[in-house]
C-alpha cells in the first residue's frame, strides 16, 4: 500500500519543488491585477520560482558542508587540546620528580656537612642479590678515597641508619655489603636499656634482622619500639650508628638469653643515596 508520509519524508525536497512548479504554473495567466499574463511574464515567473526552489536547495548543501567541515576543525581542535594536557602532565611529573629529588639532595647535603663523621657522599647504582652475598653497588671507588672495610650509612627519617659496609673497591665504583645479607654481623646494643647483643642478616632486603645473646634479665627492660644502635665493640661500625627497632621479644624458658627481632632504620628496597664513612685519621 502506497505510504504518501513515508514518502514525503524520503522525497521532501523534491516534492517541495514539484509544488512549487504547480503553484507558478497554475498563477502564471493571472497577474496581481486580476488580468491575464503575457507569455514573457508567465516564463519569467516559472523561472525565477525555479531558481528559488534551486537556491534553497544549494542552500542547504552549502549549510551541510559548513557544518562538516565546522565539525572537522573541531575535532582537530581537540586532539590538540588533548596532546597539549599530556605534555603538561608529563611537565607536571617532570616537575615532580625534580623537586623530590632536590629535596632528597638537600637533606644529603645537610646531613653531610654536619655529620660528626668524616664522609663520602654516593649514589646507589645497582643492586644484586648475588650467590656468594647481596650486594649494593656505589658510584665512587678508589679516586675518591674508598676502601674495604669502611662503613656506609643512609639518611632516613632523619636518623643516621646503618646500611652496611665496603666489601669491594674499583676505580670508579664500590661494592657495599649490606647488613641483611647472613654474612653479615653487627655488635649492637639497645639505646634506652644498653643490652648488648649481636645482629644477623637473613639475606632478604624486605625481611627483619635478629638480634641474639642478649641477657635474659633484660627482658623487663625491652620495649616494642626501641632503638638499636651500634655498640661500636669492634672496629669496623663507629659507635651510636641507627641499626633499627624491636619488634618481637622472643625467649624460651631453658634459654639463658632473649633474641629479638629488628626492623631496620634504613628501607633498602628505595635506597638512593649513602654515605661512606672514614675512619678517624683518614
Amino acid at each position: 500500500m502506497f505510504d504518501f508520509f513515508s514518502f514525503l519524508r524520503k522525497h521532501g525536497e523534491i516534492t517541495l519543488l514539484i509544488l512549487l512548479i504547480l503553484i507558478s504554473s497554475i498563477s502564471i495567466g493571472i497577474n496581481t491585477d486580476g488580468g491575464l499574463m503575457t507569455p514573457k511574464e508567465a516564463g519569467f515567473t516559472v523561472i525565477s520560482t525555479l531558481q528559488r526552489g534551486v537556491n534553497g536547495i544549494g542552500s542547504f548543501f552549502s549549510n551541510t558542508v559548513n557544518s562538516i567541515n565546522e565539525l572537522s576543525e573541531l575535532r582537530d581542535a581537540y586532539r590538540q587540546l588533548q596532546e597539549k594536557v599530556s605534555e603538561y602532565q608529563e611537565i607536571e611529573r617532570n616537575i615532580e620528580e625534580l623537586t623530590n629529588e632536590n629535596k632528597a639532595l638537600r637533606e644529603q647535603l645537610g646531613f653531610s656537612r654536619t655529620s660528626p663523621y668524616r664522609n663520602i657522599p654516593a649514589e646507589v647504582i645497582g643492586k644484586d642479590p648475588g650467590n656468594t652475598f647481596n650486594s649494593i653497588v656505589i658510584n665512587k671507588g678508589k679516586n675518591e678515597g674508598i676502601e674495604r672495610g669502611m662503613p656506609v650509612v643512609a639518611l632516613q627519617d632523619g636518623y643516621h641508619g646503618l646500611v652496611g659496609k665496603i666489601a669491594e673497591v674499583g676505580m670508579f665504583t664500590s661494592i657495599v655489603l649490606p647488613i641483611y645479607d647472613e654474612s653479615a654481623y653487627v655488635s649492637a646494643r639497645l639505646q634506652e636499656s644498653r643490652y648488648e647483643g649481636l645482629i644477623t642478616g637473613s639475606g632478604y632486603s624486605d625481611s627483619i634482622l635478629t638480634m641474639d645473646y642478649i641477657k635474659k634479665i633484660a627482658r623487663e627492660y625491652i620495649k616494642y619500639g626501641d632503638f638499636v644502635i651500634t655498640s661500636g665493640m669492634n672496629s669496623i661500625f663507629p659507635k651510636g650508628i641507627y641499626v633499627g627497632r624491636v619488634t618481637a621479644i622472643e625467649g624460651k624458658e631453658w634459654d639463658t638469653s632473649l633474641q629479638l627481632e629488628i626492623e631496620p632504620i634504613v628501607e633498602f628496597t628505595t635506597l638512593e643515596y649513602v654515605f661512606v664513612l672514614q675512619r678517624s685519621g683518614e
